[in-house]
């Protein structure tokens, strides 16, 4: 077998053993692999598999300092190649090398006993959702932020006057998908549990928008954990500006001579 040959048959065996991952976000990164050879060293095959497997780690951990650039975090290189760990072929979904530079002086391998050097150009697809969540459980890119859980809110609104105002409001109440739950009614009051997302004051704005000039909302503080809600029919303008007037007295009929 052909040392070309041999080499491939080596990375595709190091690619298989990369497990897949359901919903990579895949990125692309550009590498340089180097690895020293001391006097005597033969390089070839060796030294161009181990240049192949340097410049994944290169990439991969360019990608993970980027990642947290990104996200603000002022994490160390060191840092970060502790957090990920020796095995950085995992965070890579596939890679292949791109130039074979071969032998050469030393330029980048600056230790005393490099007499020369064996590098290679790679081209690696970094798996950064892998890499995202080694870093957050190393604590090196903050905690993820959750999504906020819905919570069961009471309200009661105070002044419906008809079952018709409630489903108005009830309609408006489950827009964004929440469940809505009367619990009791009476004289003017409507009591319901709401489940909801929303701060109060932002779901009194929203319901207010949604039900229009018709009826006006007002939070009216809160009653222990219940939050109150006073609702209002408003009244058109233009009712109120043309009052109904008195009928007119009819003309008087003129008299007979």
């Amino acid at each position: 077998m052909t040392p070309t040959v041999r080499v491939c048959v080596v990375a595709s065996a190091l690619m298989a053993l990369v497990p897949s991952v359901a919903r990579a976000e895949l990125v692309r990164v550009e590498g340089v692999g180097s690895v020293p050879l001391e006097a005597g060293s033969t390089g070839g095959a060796t030294a161009r598999q181990a240049a192949l497997e340097a410049g994944v780690r290169e990439a991969v951990e360019r990608a993970a300092l980027d990642l947290a650039s990104q996200a603000g975090a002022s994490a160390s290189a060191d840092a970060i190649r502790a957090a990920l760990g020796s095995d950085l072929l995992r965070y890579a979904s596939r890679f292949r090398i791109l130039e074979d530079r071969g032998e050469r002086a030393p330029l980048l391998e600056l230790s005393a006993s490099a007499k020369r050097e064996y590098v290679v150009t790679v081209e690696v697809h970094v798996d950064r959702s892998r890499l995202r969540v080694q870093l957050q459980n190393a604590g090196l890119l903050g905690a993820e932020p959750q999504p906020s859980a819905r919570r069961a809110l009471r309200v009661a609104f105070e002044g419906v006057d008809s079952y018709r105002v409630w489903e108005r409001i009830a309609r408006a109440l489950g827009a964004r998908g929440g469940a809505v739950r009367p619990l009791e009614f009476a004289h003017r009051r409507v009591l319901a549990e709401v489940e909801t997302k929303e701060e109060a004051a932002s779901l009194v704005a929203r319901l207010g928008a949604a039900l229009g000039d018709g009826l006006e909302l007002r939070a009216a503080g809160m009653d222990g954990e219940t939050l109150v809600v006073a609702v209002a029919t408003r009244i058109p303008s233009d009712v109120e500006a043309s009052p109904v007037a008195p009928p007119s007295e009819p003309a008087p009929k003129p008299s007979a001579r």
